[in-house]
């Protein structure tokens, strides 16, 4: 008992440093869960948008693989069509932010619009990734001459 009485600063001072390194890791635990929880979370949410866009393409074939999208804009469903291009846009927004590879894929879904996205009233992308998607689009499909 001597031993345990002379000693008990020390292990006290060992027992806090122990107690408090525990909780650093719970803590450095709980942070690291959160990130994965959010990343999965993003992850889900960008495939049900593709998801969705997918159901609207097979629901409106004539927007998916309009015949010329310069005289569908300028047609009463313009705005619809505008709106299911745009639709596009933000679930390639939502894949490419998510993940790693999905270029190529709405590369190939954005060549149906071509004559669309190659005109003056085309988006420009919201945000960096639709941006650098269309400049990416743009540089290999467009002409000089607007399409529409």
């Amino acid at each position: 008992m001597k031993w345990l009485s002379r000693n008990a600063p020390s292990i006290e001072a060992c027992s806090a440093l122990v107690t408090a390194s525990v909780a650093i890791a719970a803590l450095i635990g709980v942070k690291v869960q959160l990130d994965e929880t959010e990343r999965l979370q993003k992850a889900q949410s960008a495939r049900e948008a593709f998801r969705a866009h997918l159901a609207l393409a097979a629901t409106l074939p004539q927007f998916a693989r309009p015949k010329d999208s310069c005289a569908l804009v300028a047609s009463t469903q313009g705005g619809s069509y505008i709106a299911f291009v745009d639709h596009l846009l933000y679930s390639a927004e939502q894949m490419l932010v998510v993940g790693e590879g999905w270029d190529a894929t709405f590369l190939i879904e954005l060549a149906p619009h071509k004559s669309y996205l190659c005109s003056e009233p085309a988006p420009i992308g919201a945000t960096e990734e639709t941006a650098s998607l269309l400049n990416d689009f743009r540089q290999n499909n467009c002409t000089d001459q607007p399409a529409c």
